[in-house]
């Protein structure tokens, strides 16, 4: 208990130090420990807010004064037409805030590798060098472009959803009956969660990166060091999800695990690195049963269905049926983190 406040107080004085005093304290994190894993998150995360913030504050004032126009008035090709231009006002968001985006990524990658690596040959006694191979700095490189990718995609998207979202607010305004004044501010209201993604989201994209760079460099030190098999770990606290419950404990082949890393590597488009590493999500099944599944192709795939949920609780993995196999699991890309949004789970050695 002691252990855990002064850590918590360490912590606390590390924040308070760098964002009020802006004093920035070095500490060398470990990104295989759970909590050191989470600051690590947590300090990218902050960082990907600050340099998107402006941008897409800016880039929705643009939309918002293109399509602050009287509405009721404007023949329907004329509202076609701004609502493009409003489209347009964001279309450079990407231009503007990726350059700063790689730029974060470009030395977190390499401190999230170097750091990996090193507490993996120190924590599981491997035979090799601490140091970062060539290895290391081509998953560093492939860490940081893949997940620009998925940021470059999801700025895309949210053009195409701003212009819909425009439509349907314009639409339902006039049907309404109402004044240029009130479907302004129903636009400004609707179209905000839309530009300005926010912390949640960037909190999702640097943990999804910071685990995919640790759980890669495992892998390869894995390999490095001779090691046949890993074990999937999970932290299993209140919050874990049933898919990392589900995971948890299971063993992969680190041939198989690398060689699905080597094809992801040379995919050349988000979607493709969605087809051959797909995340595990939970919905219901026709007959009304909760399941976990993945998507490929379009359509949903089986991996589980949950018959005794074990979320909430502590050190519980909960019960299922209707399972893929390791090997089946294997067989559809699902055997290393991250497989969900939030996923902190990690590997471990297995003799």
């Amino acid at each position: 208990m002691i252990d855990r406040l002064y850590s918590a107080a360490v912590h606390a004085a590390d924040d308070l130090l760098r964002d009020v005093y802006r004093l920035d304290v070095a500490k060398a994190l470990d990104p295989l420990d759970a909590r050191d894993f989470l600051v690590i998150v947590q300090r990218l995360a902050r960082a990907l807010t600050g340099v998107s913030r402006d941008a897409e504050a800016a880039a929705l004032r643009r939309a918002l004064a293109t399509l602050d126009v009287d509405w009721p008035n404007l023949s329907a090709a004329a509202r076609d037409q701004l609502i493009q231009a409003a489209r347009g006002a964001v279309g450079g968001l990407s231009d503007k805030v990726l350059p700063r985006v790689d730029q974060i990524f470009e030395i977190e990658a390499r401190n999230v590798v170097t750091r990996a690596r090193r507490t993996t040959v120190r924590r599981f006694g491997l035979h090799i060098a601490a140091s970062t191979t060539r290895t290391d700095e081509r998953i560093a490189a492939f860490v940081r472009k893949s997940e620009s990718n998925f940021v470059r995609d999801q700025f895309r998207r949210r053009s195409d959803e701003l212009s819909q979202r425009a439509r349907d607010i314009v639409a339902a305004g006039l049907e309404q009956g109402l004044g240029r004044d009130d479907i302004a501010t129903d636009l400004s209201a609707g179209l905000a969660s839309i530009v300005n993604r926010g912390k949640p989201y960037w909190e999702v994209v640097a943990m999804s990166f910071a685990n995919r760079a640790r759980t890669y460099t495992q892998l390869a030190t894995f390999e490095d060091a001779g090691v046949e098999h890993y074990r999937f770990d999970a932290i299993l606290d209140e919050v874990t999800s049933h898919v990392c419950r589900f995971m948890h404990g299971r063993q992969f082949a680190v041939a198989r695990a690398v060689q699905r890393f080597d094809n992801v590597e040379s995919a050349n488009a988000p979607e493709a690195i969605a087809e051959l590493q797909p995340w595990m999500r939970v919905g219901s099944d026709p007959e009304g049963n909760q399941v976990l599944f993945y998507e490929r192709g379009g359509r949903r795939r089986l991996v589980a269905q949950i018959d005794e949920p074990a979320v909430g609780q502590r050190d519980q993995v909960g019960r299922y049926s209707r399972a893929l196999t390791n090997d089946q699991l294997e067989a559809a890309g699902l055997m290393t983190p991250p497989l969900h949004g939030r996923c902190r789970s990690t590997l471990v050695l297995e003799s």
